[in-house]
């Protein structure tokens, strides 16, 4: 009998051989890599407006104190743990971008829209522009990142 454990893991993932983890780990860094492009243009067109409002002064640090190890550690995180979810469930997945459309808009929903709603409703501790603004940001990374881990080649 098998003792459960990672290895167990990456092989229910379908990560067998080389080639498997070739072509993940390929997938993974065209994600990250399409959403470090994508996040920087859109972190500064959806927050901008609120980094010059005086009203929020104390609540951002200037840019040239942003320690940016931080965000893209954040990002390489979550583009990974999306790139096994994806794998977990791909063989049940509508095939091509239409799974990669659900599985990217059921996650953003359970991780981001839900606890964006009860940030809002149940607390005051952040503005709620604020918070809808940073769950339609992650609700766009999850969908990219499903989009790159459910495209299928022909050669597959």
């Amino acid at each position: 009998m098998e003792k459960p454990g990672i290895p167990g893991l990456f092989v229910y993932m379908g990560l067998r051989t080389t080639k498997d983890w070739n072509q993940f780990l390929l997938r993974f860094f065209v994600a990250l890599g399409l959403w470090e492009v994508a996040a920087v243009s859109l972190r500064t067109l959806l927050f901008s407006v609120f980094y010059f409002d005086p009203s929020f002064k104390d609540f951002f640090i200037p840019f040239s104190q942003v320690f940016w190890l931080g965000p893209i550690a954040a990002d390489f995180l979550q583009v990974f743990f999306i790139g096994i979810l994806v794998s977990l469930v791909r063989p049940s997945l509508p095939y091509g971008l239409l799974g990669g459309l659900l599985v990217g808009i059921c996650f953003s929903i359970a991780a981001f829209a839900a606890p964006a709603l009860a940030i809002s409703q149940f607390t005051g501790a952040f503005p709620v522009k604020l918070v809808w603004l940073w769950a339609f940001y992650q609700t766009v990374l999850s969908i990219l990142s499903c989009f790159v881990f459910t495209f299928s080649a022909e050669e597959e």
